[in-house]
This record gives structure tokens, sequence and C-alpha cells, in this order.
């Protein structure tokens, strides 16, 4: 049975305000519907492909020739793990 026929045919359904009493680990789906999107907020998630905490964009330095640093202008994305 995959995990989208047992959220199918599952008719147990809580508020999202419980889930912090789950105890045991367990998948979850969360359904929601988006109402607003607020343009001036980034609202999308950079997650890691490894661990799935979140990316943080970082600003690559390097020195050049006449020995100032200046930022690479490429987007360079860390993981906020430090574990990862």
């Amino acid at each position: 049975c995959s995990v989208e026929d047992e959220f199918l045919n599952n008719d147990v359904f809580s508020p999202i305000a419980y889930l912090g009493s789950i105890i045991e680990a367990k998948k979850v789906v969360i359904v929601g519907t988006i109402v607003a999107i607020i343009s001036d907020k980034m609202w999308y998630y950079d997650g890691c492909n490894h661990c799935k905490s979140k990316l943080e964009q970082k600003f690559e330095t390097y020195d050049k020739e006449d020995g100032t640093t200046d930022v690479r202008d490429e987007k360079v994305y860390q993981c906020s793990n430090k574990d990862c």
C-alpha cells in the first residue's frame, strides 16, 4: 500500500495545531489552501537535498591580484544544518 493510498483511505484528520502532540515518529500529510501571497516576502523554501534543512544564500569572496577582495557574481547556497 503506498503512502498516497494510505492518505486517501484514512478518515482520521486532525487540525495542524495537534502536530506538536505526536509522540511516535511518523509521516504526516498537511493539506492547506493558499489564500494570499505577500509579494515582498520570500514565500518558498529552499531545502537541502540531503537533510531537508533550509539553505542559506552565501556570498563567496575572492582575493584579486591587486590585493583587494571582491564578491563572486554566482549564487552559492549552503545548508544551515552544521552536521550536514
